[in-house]
């Protein structure tokens, strides 16, 4: 999915800048054009503060899928990297946030998948992303710039290579809901997540409103 949104970035316009934990990855564009790539260590995400200063939209898309394992050391893994890592980006990005024009200008997107309303016959991952999709409903309330939410069918990747969508169209579908201004934007085949997600995102952020509040 990453491969393919930069793909498809690059063709609206978009100057790129690939993050990635691994050294081995290759982002193919046509047209002879390059892209920066910068390589990031799980827990040292800090590390690249300062050069998020410089980005418009921050693109959160990275995760694990541990499928049906339930060790310990899988329930580590995949909280670390669906949830805490996703979350520290999060804060890093909005600490960049320090001018009244960025408020325009800066967005967050988090995929945090449909698995937040939806089985995804793999309890980990389900939990991992749920978390996460809490998380990004009340860091919403109090965020300085716009946050994002893609809420993702079952598509062709390394966590799912029995997706029934290709990478490429779900990448564009993506970009075009955000321009439109969609702020959640769900691209699936189940016409269960578009009731049962904006239901449960209502629902979330009110309780949340109501029972929580932004440290004075």
């Amino acid at each position: 999915m990453g491969r393919a949104l930069v793909a498809e970035l690059v063709k609206r316009g978009a100057h790129i800048i690939a993050l990635t934990s691994s050294s081995s990855v290759i982002f193919d564009i046509n047209d002879n054009k390059t892209i920066e790539v910068l390589i990031w260590q799980l827990g040292k995400e800090s590390e690249l503060r300062d050069r998020l200063q410089a980005v418009d939209v921050l693109i959160v898309n990275h995760g694990v899928n541990v499928l049906g394992a339930r060790d310990s050391e899988s329930v580590y893994k995949s909280y670390e990297i669906n949830t805490f890592s996703v979350f520290r980006w999060m804060d890093l990005f909005l600490e960049t946030v320090t001018e009244s024009q960025h408020i325009g200008t800066k967005e967050i997107w988090v995929n945090t998948s449909e698995a937040e309303v939806n089985p995804a016959f793999s309890p980990l991952y389900e939990l991992s992303k749920r978390a996460i999709g809490d998380l990004v409903t009340l860091r919403r309330l109090d965020a300085p710039c716009k946050i994002r939410k893609l809420i993702l069918g079952p598509f062709k990747s390394d966590l799912n290579p029995y997706g029934v969508m290709s990478a490429s169209f779900v990448a564009w579908a993506i970009a075009t809901l955000a321009q439109l201004g969609f702020r959640d934007i769900i691209v699936t085949i189940n016409p269960i997540t578009f009731i049962a997600y904006p239901i449960k995102e209502f629902w979330r952020s009110l309780y949340f409103r109501m029972f929580s509040r932004c440290k004075p």
